[in-house]
């Protein structure tokens, strides 16, 4: 039989399992039974990417859509103290992030894009409003940047899922 070699580990692919893994247990034993769960979904991450060495993604979960930042070990963005705010630099503005940390993940930090979940009719629809706000903050704007990540305009998060948000 042939050796195929080492096991290389996509850091993507583990960090999003692990992350889904940890909200897939707060499902079933924090959230149990509150009446902020929407039924329709499912705990999924989506749109990882790697920025420089921190992993960066969207959670969505029955309750919550977050951003989700976990740094790598060189990072130069390290969550401070459990619930201290940062503020993050991505290409379409600044973005400030809420520290937390758990046993199995370790210190990651955390945006809220929508809570509750009760607006998004299934799946699909979290999914795709969830990449089309990664593919936003990660377009950059033509002149200056903005302080922060905002909604232009007063958009309103049923605007947003029906597709109405136009540029600002």
């Amino acid at each position: 039989m042939a050796e195929t070699g080492p096991c290389v580990s996509d850091p993507l692919a583990e960090i999003a399992g692990r992350l889904a893994d940890v909200f897939s247990r707060y499902q079933e034993t924090r959230m149990r039974g509150l009446a902020c769960i929407n039924p329709r979904l499912s705990v999924e991450v989506v749109a990882a990417r790697l920025v420089g060495t921190d992993w960066m993604g969207i959670l969505v979960t029955p309750w919550c859509m977050n951003l989700v930042l976990v740094p790598g070990q060189e990072s130069s963005r390290r969550p401070g103290p459990v619930g201290s705010k940062q503020l993050i630099q991505l290409p379409n503005g600044a973005v400030e992030l809420i520290a937390a940390e758990d046993p199995l993940l370790g210190p990651f930090a955390a945006c809220s894009l929508f809570s509750p979940m009760d607006d998004f009719p299934d799946q699909q629809t979290a999914r795709m409003t969830a990449e089309a706000v990664m593919a936003g903050l990660f377009t950059p704007v033509a002149g200056p940047v903005p302080d922060r990540f905002a909604l232009r305009g007063g958009v309103s998060r049923r605007d947003l899922l029906r597709g109405m948000v136009r540029g600002g």
